[in-house]
């Protein structure tokens, strides 16, 4: 067992000066003995919400749910060290000291192994290295809002009155510039339904000071700014949580990433967006590759996993590395049983800076995509401009899910993911750029709604309605392989009669541009597939 045993090299006083430095590590512990805390209990560390979630997917609270030791922790901090983030999944200590040091063998048994993260410079007014976040923006007015949404027919469900109330979601990113100013937020507060911030990367700080990338991102799912901007979930509650210090790219941000998923999950959040990416870092020796993609190797990927295994649906941006060397999504776009979400534009188009897959394992990844690029977002300014990047896509996709799964509360993280998946254009054919294509959250809420009886075992849906050149009939059936549709006009004539095959267990796409043909009107589509028989209205209009 690898032992712990810090030797100080460098005396206090040497950073009596005005930029200070700190040096940051991660300390793992051993196990999690003699702890304070009980599966039996599981009210002590996780809230009423959590505890809920957990009980309706069947979810069992185990070991790796236990705070960690105190004592340990306690030990660590009395050698000097601050303690910055606690980890349960992980079972250790983000800390950052004052002091170097260097490790060798001492008494601390319960001490695992130790990283290294870096130095920082704790000057508030040093000079900021250039954004991360590098997004082209371009003023617009709110009639480019509506598509984002509509891209996905996330327009149906809000018009059910479906806008993600009653969920949570957790939103991990840079900074929330303004939030709390901004008239697009303003119901949000009125409502309470802005729960808490908090700050991984620094203890106590405001959140709200910080950088405004993750403010456009909540703009895309939380905003209510008629006139400009209305997000995919703008009924739903949210923490702010900031893990990421947009002046470094350091491994320590997975660490931040780790111990606010497992913050999410102990208040109860529903989803997790994060727009949030690591390949490479400013020290070399902490750089990710392409073979690293894998789900099961970078400590973001590995905590994102866990999340989703906790009953929460995480949905995390694919990356913006494209067109560039790097070429492919990062973690943890890369984790199993996430949605990952690269970019389209406006007209549906795959966007040239979205990442490819696969996962190095040869997963489909993306997941799936939605419109990022010249997406509609919210700026401190009350206006709203048109950013590009993943970092958009992504929550736009989190929004809606928490819109679908305020439907069908009583489906499983996984269920609610499996039929965003299905309910995709290119579910039968995906790829490496668009991954499962655009998901049709109009056919994922059917794929999800239950059979009156065992014999019902087919959905379908009429998207878009009236008629477009685009629209089709999507068709899941389970019980028969055949479909006969017919078409009457208003005076209950037959105009037209035809018979398709179909294949089962999955989406299955007709087209029914051939309305057009016929004079504006309304009709009437009748579908018959085994002993089912659906009728439905379809409006046929220049």
């Amino acid at each position: 067992m690898q032992k712990l045993f810090f030797i100080l090299f460098v005396s206090v006083s040497a950073f009596a000066q005005k930029d200070s430095i700190s040096y940051k590590y991660w300390i793992a512990f051993t196990d999690k003995n003699n702890s304070n805390y009980t599966v039996s209990s599981p009210e002590d560390f996780l809230s009423d919400r959590a505890i809920i979630r957990r009980e309706k997917q069947n979810i069992p609270i185990k070991i790796q749910d236990l705070p960690i030791n105190s004592w340990y922790a306690d030990s660590i901090q009395n050698l000097g060290f601050e303690i910055l983030n606690r980890s349960k999944w992980f079972n250790g200590v983000v800390v950052a000291s004052i002091d170097s040091f260097l490790v060798g063998e001492t008494n601390f048994s319960f001490v695992d192994s130790v990283f290294y993260f870096g130095s920082w410079t704790n000057n508030k007014n040093r000079q900021k290295k250039n954004s991360k976040f590098n997004f082209e923006f371009s003023k617009t007015d709110y009639g480019s809002a509506l598509n984002q949404l509509a891209m996905l027919k996330g327009d149906i469900l809000h018009n059910r009155d479906l806008k993600g109330a009653g969920k949570l979601i957790a939103i991990l990113d840079a900074g929330f510039s303004r939030v709390d100013e901004m008239i697009a937020f303003e119901e949000l507060f009125a409502e309470n339904r802005i729960l808490g911030t908090k700050d991984f990367v620094q203890i106590n700080n405001n959140v709200f000071d910080e950088h405004s990338h993750g403010m456009m991102v909540l703009s895309t799912m939380g905003s209510e700014n008629k006139g400009q901007i209305i997000g995919t979930s703008p009924e739903a509650s949210f923490w702010l949580l900031r893990t990421e210090d947009v002046d470094s790219e350091n491994l320590i941000e997975e660490y931040n990433w780790l111990c606010a998923a497992e913050f999410a999950d102990s208040v109860g959040a529903d989803i997790i967006n994060s727009s949030l990416g690591y390949t490479t870092f400013d020290d070399a020796c902490q750089n990710h590759t392409y073979t690293d993609m894998d789900g099961r190797t970078a400590p973001v990927s590995i905590a994102a996993t866990i999340a989703a295994q906790k009953g929460m649906i995480v949905v995390n941006s694919a990356g913006n590395s494209g067109s560039g060397s790097w070429h492919f999504i990062g973690a943890p776009a890369d984790a199993d049983s996430i949605l990952s979400v690269g970019a389209v534009d406006e007209n549906a188009d795959f966007a040239w800076f979205s990442s490819y897959g696969p996962s190095f394992d040869g997963r489909v990844k993306p997941t799936v995509v939605a419109q990022g690029r010249n997406t509609i977002v919210a700026t401190s300014d009350n206006g709203t401009l048109t950013g590009n990047g993943t970092s958009f896509s992504s929550p736009i996709v989190a929004g809606l899910s928490a819109c679908l799964w305020e439907a069908h509360p009583n489906r499983t993280n996984m269920e609610i993911i499996d039929a965003i998946i299905k309910s995709a254009h290119l579910h039968n054919n995906p790829n490496d750029s668009l991954g499962f294509g655009l998901p049709n959250f109009a056919l994922a809420d059917l794929l999800l709604t239950e059979p009156r009886n065992a014999e019902e075992s087919a959905v379908f849906a009429i998207v878009p309605n009236p008629i477009s050149a685009t629209s089709f009939l999507y068709v899941y059936a389970a019980n028969s392989d055949a479909m006969h549709m017919e078409v009457y006009d208003i005076r209950g004539r037959k105009i037209n009669s035809s018979f398709h095959n179909l294949s089962l267990f999955t989406n299955n796409q007709i087209s029914l541009s051939f309305l057009r043909k016929y004079e504006e009107g309304t009709y009437l589509l009748k579908v018959n597939i085994g002993r089912q028989e659906f009728v439905e209205k379809v409006i046929v209009a220049e």
